[in-house]
């Protein structure tokens, strides 16, 4: 019996409860009370309108203005409604804490630099600024940045951040039976420290094309452990021109090409299939500088670490992109935010840190 007497005190209590705020009407109901010969004190106004006589008495010096009287030369308070009204909406719109990144100028400005200049992501960005213990106001997650850009607090778009844009999926095609080449180099024969990424020195080949009429080409090489990126420019897409591009490394690397590039996975294109052409040391014939294993048929994620850095670099030298029109100093500086941005799969480090403590092993 208890019980349901404090059942219903409740219900009571949840239909006597008055509302937070005044509403649009009860400011009508004190201006006119307020416009009436009648004095009526706050008490009763607040009586009328459900209201302590201390909302009342606030709601009147916050929303009264002053009227002067020319013929008296005199003012008083006047009580308006609707301006009341007004003045509470533009209150609510702005009310609540800003956000923390509206706080931090410098914050901001680093976010959209390196987000649209460096092409970084926002995991990336999150991930260094923790790592280097950069100094701002507050350490940025990366859910935040993400957050932020979708309030449109910064000058970042989700069309800047490639990973976000879901492109249109392509109409699959059937795949013509290709059959593997060189099945004596095939990666199923790789040696199984180099599928454990657990030796240094092991590549990814790939070429990143241009126009058609253009000719130039891009070949590209990943070392899987360190990251490090590596772009040569071809005149052409041949084998012979791939060959050169290897003799030009080497040329560079000399006596320790062969300790820095021990192996490279490529696939089964015309350009990589005379093997023997690329193996060959330019600076002693009798002897092989590298190995060369290939990935299976329409098999691109078994060089995926290669494939990945390819879309990196196409976010700044889009595909369809005349490679001739693209300046050598051009190239150097994409490389260096490429193999300068801190990547999470090395723990936020940039490749190029990691490449050169392994050099310093080979060297010293």
């Amino acid at each position: 019996m208890c019980l349901n007497n404090c059942n219903i005190e409740v219900e009571e209590n949840k239909e006597g409860k008055r509302e937070k705020f005044l509403t649009y009407e009860d400011r009508l109901e004190i201006e006119r009370c307020l416009k009436e010969k009648k004095k009526y004190t706050l008490q009763e106004i607040g009586e009328k309108i459900g209201k302590d006589k201390s909302v009342i008495s606030r709601e009147i010096k916050r929303n009264s203005n002053k009227k002067w009287n020319i013929n008296t030369g005199e003012s008083k308070l006047v009580y308006s409604a609707a301006k009341a009204e007004g003045k509470f909406e533009y209150r609510r719109k702005k009310a609540g804490r800003k956000l923390s990144v509206e706080k931090d100028k410098g914050l901001k400005q680093f976010i959209e630099d390196k987000i649209l200049k460096d092409k970084w992501s926002p995991e990336e960005v999150s991930g260094y600024i923790k790592k280097h213990d950069i100094k701002f106001k507050i350490q940025p997650s990366f859910q935040a940045i993400y957050y932020w850009i979708e309030k449109k607090k910064l000058k970042v778009t989700p069309l800047d951040l490639v990973h976000k844009v879901k492109l249109k999926p392509k109409e699959k095609k059937e795949k013509e039976e290709r059959i593997a080449r060189n099945k004596e180099k095939s990666i199923h024969k790789r040696p199984k420290e180099i599928d454990d990424n657990k030796e240094f020195g092991h590549w990814e080949l790939d070429c990143v094309e241009g126009t058609k009429s253009g000719g130039k080409t891009y070949l590209t090489i990943l070392e899987r452990i360190t990251k490090k990126y590596i772009v040569i420019p071809m005149k052409r897409h041949t084998n012979e021109c791939v060959r050169e591009a290897i003799d030009k490394l080497e040329k560079e690397y000399g006596k320790h090409f062969k300790e820095i590039f021990k192996s490279m996975t490529t696939d089964n294109g015309h350009e990589f299939l005379n093997y023997g052409n690329i193996e060959k040391s330019v600076m002693n014939e009798e002897e092989n500088r590298t190995t060369i294993y290939y990935a299976d048929p329409y098999s691109a994620w078994q060089k995926g670490m290669n494939e990945n850095c390819n879309g990196i670099l196409r976010r700044f030298i889009p595909k369809g992109t005349d490679l001739n029109k693209v300046s050598p100093n051009r190239l150097e500086k994409v490389l260096k935010i490429i193999n300068g941005k801190p990547r999470k799969i090395l723990k936020f480090t940039s490749a190029d840190e990691l490449f050169e403590e392994e050099i310093r092993k080979i060297i010293a």
